[in-house]
């Protein structure tokens, strides 16, 4: 696969150092100093800094491009939630640049396994109540610079992203092979008809993470917070549960008891709008849609990934897409 299309805005040489500047001045605002190296991890989709300060470590994190705009929405929802969401320091709109505080450890190395399921059974239903109030701010959130991926736009996503040759790696060991590509145009007017029975139920596109695992948690004295809303987008909410279900599944068949729990736990706030029973038929369909949404987001991070990046992640668009083709066949949707 070749390298990168465009590379990213932190390629330039003096970048880190200017970053570094801000990050500086910004907490110089606020009576704090910094207090020993930064540690930045680069990737092809984001920037995150770790920042000793005399107040404590502090974070900064700049997205790239493609991805979602981390640093206008996270103000956003975190001015709607802030028992939620981890509300910036400062943000530089834009450089799509901000300055996070320390919000605790990640829920992965705090979590004991005997009880992951009773993190999640609390973080959920707070996700819903967050994703019911950005009901109806479709454009406030694209405009923010949340993804697009509402549910009528899904099946023309797809259809777009298999005629982008370069991402599927046809005829490699983990890419897609002929006869999948095929199944997979096969399916775009089912998706279709998914996006139309989404976008037709009674709950409207809103805010969906999208990337919601235990390491984009953290917890602390003050309770949970989310973070890393670079891939996040306006979709169908419930798409919201494909990565937190699988992430935590462990082998555990789609029907456990344990994950239908869960599921129940976060459908409980939208129970005023739709019958339970009606809201668990819809899960399986917006789930499946977001298959899509995965891959689409895996081929926005690599816009400006190295070569080397490239063989690293590119796998993941086939992957979804082979995931997508799997729960079809399964026959849950």
């Amino acid at each position: 696969m070749d390298g990168p299309l465009t590379p990213p805005p932190w390629a330039d040489s003096d970048w880190l150092a200017t970053a570094s500047a801000w990050i500086t001045n910004r907490l110089a605002e606020r009576h704090l100093a910094v207090r020993g190296p930064m540690k930045p991890r680069l990737r092809p989709w984001s920037v995150v800094i770790e920042v000793p300060t005399s107040g404590g470590r502090c974070w900064f994190k700049a997205t790239a491009p493609a991805m979602a705009d981390d640093a206008a929405l996270t103000p956003m929802l975190a001015a709607a939630r802030p028992d939620l969401v981890l509300a910036p320091l400062a943000v530089d709109a834009e450089r799509r640049w901000m300055l996070l505080p320390d919000g605790g450890d990640r829920l992965r190395d705090r979590i004991d396994p005997a009880t992951v399921f009773d993190h999640w059974e609390r973080i959920l239903p707070a996700c819903a109540e967050l994703q019911l109030a950005f009901e109806g701010a479709e454009q406030a959130l694209l405009g923010a610079g949340a993804l697009d991926r509402r549910p009528d736009r899904i099946a023309g996503l797809l259809a777009a992203l298999l005629d982008e040759g370069r991402w599927l790696r046809l005829g490699e060991p983990d890419g897609l092979t002929v006869a999948e590509l095929v199944q997979l145009r096969d399916l775009v007017p089912r998706l279709a008809a998914a996006g139309a029975e989404l976008s037709s139920a009674g709950l409207g596109a809103t805010i969906q993470h999208d990337d919601l695992h235990d390491g984009n948690v953290v917890i602390g004295a003050s309770g949970y917070r989310i973070v890393d809303w670079g891939d996040a987008g306006v979709a169908h909410p419930f798409g919201i549960l494909l990565v937190t279900l699988n992430s935590i599944a462990d082998g555990l068949p789609p029907d456990a008891p344990k994950l239908a729990r869960l599921t129940d736990a976060y459908l409980e706030p939208f129970t005023a709008r739709l019958p339970a029973a009606r809201l668990r038929d819809l899960v399986p369909t917006a789930r499946w849609s977001a298959m899509v949404g995965r891959a689409l987001t895996w081929r926005a991070a690599l816009a400006y990934a190295s070569a080397s990046e490239l063989a690293e992640w590119s796998p993941a668009i086939p992957a979804w897409l082979r995931e997508l083709l799997a729960e079809t066949r399964a026959g849950s949707v």
